[in-house]
């Protein structure tokens, strides 16, 4: 599709352009509907004054001693005296006819079918010289008389036409002038309605170039300000994420020092402990995982999630933890509503429903199961397996980092702590409870999002 003109980018001429098109329509409708209104009312009138003059001319016609039709009466109007006046009589019947002085040796000729007896009609047709008419026409039976008169009377259509043409003229160039000032005010009022947005568009580029801190909203329109607000928080949402995350990796250059030292010692040659190395090495990794995950967190606050289904989410993992613990005598069961989803990033529930699932796992003698479900306004998660489980005095130290209860089971301790930390970020709540007939029952409550578009359930 080819592109608009490079004008026609600008939001005010696309405004005023539409709006121009559209008072040219109604104004072209309305001069259209005043002149055809104008036009009935003169032709009217106009067609009144000869009928008038049909009726004398009417009211004096009869027959004379030739039996000819002619005027028993004066009528008076001086123009049906005058040649080529404008005004004409005329009397016809089967024996002869009569005109009018003004007529001279012309004849009226109107357009169309000769009206039947007693019809009275205005048409129009020609006079002398090709002059167009208003013809007014009946037929009379003169009182003792069997044979009927058509009198016809025709008014030269010049003065109505003129009439017309100087209401036109006078109609056309008032609904231009009125045109044109609409189109002139509709314009000054877009570009002056605009001006705000002008003016929020200067501020955002002195705030992107560091001129000014915020945007102004105290003289900015109701309609633009909550934007305005919203531009603002997004601009001091991205600097405090990075604000946080440079605090993040002080704090991580921080911590490391320490055990950077203490390895480089345990190697130096002649002294070399294998033992303490490896103890800063798991000391550094787990210093890593935990400040990583604080800094993905950190600069989630605020974002927008996008829904997930939670069970398609735990089935691919429960395929991939089938395969790593394949060697134990492990049944893994997966089930619930594929149309249950939950508000949350899918590489965040990926790793909730991973940590959470892999810890399971690890301490399951046989069973390990995961159900979706459907509570008020969130989906709960349930893992639960079949595990030694855990004291309800112990919760708070398996939800601590880097606690572990086994030291002999591989991890680092952070699995469940980080697992809470995502589960409050998205407003939801991670939960221990002991299981039936034992085992360890995890529970997480997140919110839940739109239903996707079918179910499945996989054992």
């Amino acid at each position: 599709m080819a592109s608009l003109p490079r004008v026609f980018r600008s939001l005010t001429v696309r405004l005023a352009v539409l709006s121009a098109v559209w008072v040219s329509v109604g104004l072209g409708a309305a001069g259209c509907m005043v002149q055809a209104l104008i036009t009935v009312q003169l032709t009217e009138s106009f067609d009144g004054r000869a009928h008038a003059l049909l009726s004398k001319v009417a009211g004096a016609a009869g027959y004379g001693s030739d039996h000819q039709p002619e005027l028993n009466s004066d009528v008076p109007v001086p123009e049906f005296q005058q040649p080529f006046s404008g005004y004409y009589w005329q009397m016809e019947t089967s024996a002869g006819r009569a005109v009018s002085r003004s007529l001279w040796d012309g004849r009226i000729s109107p357009a169309g079918s000769v009206r039947e007896f007693g019809s009275p009609a205005m048409r129009d047709g020609m006079g002398p010289r090709n002059e167009p008419l208003r013809i007014a026409e009946r037929e009379i039976t003169p009182a003792g008389e069997e044979v009927p008169i058509l009198i016809r009377v025709g008014l030269s259509r010049k003065p109505l036409d003129e009439q017309i043409a100087s209401f036109r003229i006078l109609i056309i160039s008032s609904f231009a002038i009125i045109g044109v000032g609409l189109v002139a005010g509709g314009t000054i009022q877009l570009i002056w309605g605009m001006r705000p947005l002008r003016q929020a568009r200067r501020e955002l580029a002195g705030l992107r170039a560091g001129q000014q801190a915020t945007l102004s909203h105290a003289t900015a329109p109701s309609e633009i300000a909550p934007l305005l607000n919203e531009i603002d928080a997004l601009v001091k949402q991205n600097r405090d994420t990075v604000e946080r995350a440079r605090s993040h990796v002080g704090n991580l250059a921080h911590a490391m020092k320490t055990p950077l030292a203490v390895q480089r010692m345990a190697l130096e040659p002649g002294s070399v402990d294998y033992s303490l190395a490896r103890e800063q090495t798991r000391a550094m990794e787990m210093l890593l995982q935990h400040h990583l995950s604080r800094a993905r967190s950190a600069a989630l606050l605020g974002a927008a999630a996008v829904d997930s289904s939670a069970l398609h989410v735990a089935q691919n993992l429960a395929t991939a933890l089938r395969r790593i613990f394949a060697n134990k005598d492990l049944e893994l069961d997966v089930k619930g509503d594929a149309t249950l989803c939950v508000r949350v990033e899918r590489q965040d529930l990926t790793e909730m429903l991973g940590n959470v699932l892999e810890n399971a796992c690890q301490w399951a003698r046989h069973q390990v199961t995961l159900e979706v479900s459907r509570r008020g306004g969130h989906i709960l998660i349930t893992v639960t397996d079949d595990g030694p489980g855990v004291a309800i005095e112990e919760h708070d130290m398996v939800l601590a980092r880097g606690i572990r209860l086994d030291e002999a089971k591989p991890g680092s301790g952070l699995g469940l702590a980080i697992t809470r930390d995502l589960v409050a970020l998205y407003g939801g709540e991670l939960s221990l409870r002991e299981a039936d007939p034992g085992g360890l029952m995890v529970q997480l409550s997140l919110p839940a999002g739109m239903p996707a578009a079918h179910s499945i359930h996989d054992r």
